[in-house]
């Protein structure tokens, strides 16, 4: 299962604050600290309400036993991807889908920027980023 959770309203050709966060952990809850992601999922929380509005995208890609294990130790890599060069574009897919699903159009990913697939195929274009170190 797959969770959008969501604040404000907007219009279509307005730009919204948007993190896609996967994988959803247990440890992403328990642990807000730590280090896996650019955005914890409390600092995108957090940014968000400051905003008034914006989209949390909260993607669950079946962590195995082992990998949360391995979250918990640190010894993980960081959210779990795919090795270097190598991406899922179904993730890429879901979460695109997701978005539209909400409403958005135009989003500022909060994150840092990325290569990956173009998002136009699912009407949506990203204005900006906003790295987590320029709350």
């Amino acid at each position: 299962m797959h969770l959008a959770l969501t604040l404000g309203t907007w219009q279509a050709q307005e730009t919204v604050l948007a993190r896609v966060h996967e994988p959803l952990s247990v440890l992403d809850a328990l642990e807000p600290q730590r280090k896996m992601h650019s955005w914890g999922l409390d600092a995108a929380l957090a940014r968000i309400a400051q905003e008034g509005r914006g989209v949390v995208v909260l993607l669950n890609c079946g962590e195995s036993g082992n990998q949360l294990l391995a979250q918990f130790e640190g010894t993980a890599r960081a959210a779990q991807a795919p090795e270097r060069g190598r991406m899922d574009l179904r993730t890429y897919g879901v979460g695109a889908q997701i978005l539209r699903d909400c409403g958005v159009q135009r989003m500022q990913l909060l994150g840092t920027p990325r290569r990956m697939p173009s998002m136009a195929g699912y009407g949506l274009e990203i204005v900006g980023y906003l790295a987590r170190d320029a709350q």
